[in-house]
């Protein structure tokens, strides 16, 4: 039986293979052409991951466990496009940086804890690793620079023990927070900073001669290390960072 993951994986193009093996990519295109790049990437990810699921053999279900995309790709960053592409400035480029090869990699770690006693556990080590897997920067038809990043922290969690028979047991517990980030910068000439906008965890505004630079954010806990945040919770601190300034009213001639 043809392995369909397999040759699934084959009709993407060069530049499309090479972003699932390496699982990361950056760089600066319009809308529509990330969306032409990636989308195929998005097909092929669903139908390896029905066969991871249990729609295939033993051969296609390890080939699509190999070439895995994680979801962030397709279910955070490729619907996030069309919905930036309404209000961005015609011609203006996306800027896109996306790294999908996870948390728990040894560059990513940021910092170790001394080694401890707990309870029952003679050695406990906690590390923390910070995981910036989406950054984007973009234009608006309004004149205003749009940024944010999606970055996970991560406390994973060795612990060690040894029972009443002399038996050492060991495991890891992984707990993860997804913090996201916006920076809004809008010309003085067409906004001003407001009043009266719903409070967030993190809020900052930085005025200056030509433009206002409005900085709002907010963390989610995840339930996994794998979990995905709702698309939803970054639509909602980039109308939180707008809320902060209001359209400047002309005077009539």
């Amino acid at each position: 039986m043809a392995n369909r993951v397999k040759q699934a994986f084959n009709a993407l193009s060069p530049e499309q293979q090479d972003i699932v093996r390496a699982r990361r990519f950056s760089g600066a295109r319009s809308p529509d052409e990330w969306l032409a790049l990636l989308s195929p990437i998005a097909d092929y990810d669903r139908q390896a991951d029905e066969t991871r699921a249990g729609g295939g053999g033993f051969f296609e279900r390890r080939y699509a466990r190999k070439n895995d995309v994680p979801n962030g790709l397709r279910t955070f960053a490729i619907p996030l496009l069309p919905i930036l592409r309404e209000d961005m400035e015609p011609g203006a480029p996306l800027e896109l940086w996306v790294d999908l090869t996870g948390p728990l990699v040894s560059t990513k770690a940021v910092r170790h804890s001394e080694p401890y006693k707990k309870g029952a556990y003679r050695k406990v080590v906690d590390t923390f690793y910070d995981d910036a897997w989406l950054q984007v920067r973009t234009r608006f038809a309004d004149g205003a620079q749009l940024q944010f990043a999606v970055i996970d922290h991560v406390r994973s969690t060795f612990k060690e023990k040894k029972n009443p028979r002399g038996k050492i047991k060991r495991k890891t517990k992984n707990k993860k927070k997804t913090e996201m980030t916006v920076t809004l910068t809008v010309p003085n000439r067409l906004y001003a900073p407001a009043t009266g906008s719903r409070p967030l965890p993190k809020q900052k505004l930085k005025p200056s001669d030509k433009h206002t630079k409005v900085t709002v954010g907010g963390t989610l806990v995840a339930k996994q290390v794998d979990a995905v945040p709702q698309l939803e919770s970054l639509i909602e601190l980039i109308s939180g960072a707008y809320e902060r300034v209001a359209p400047v009213r002309r005077k009539k001639l």
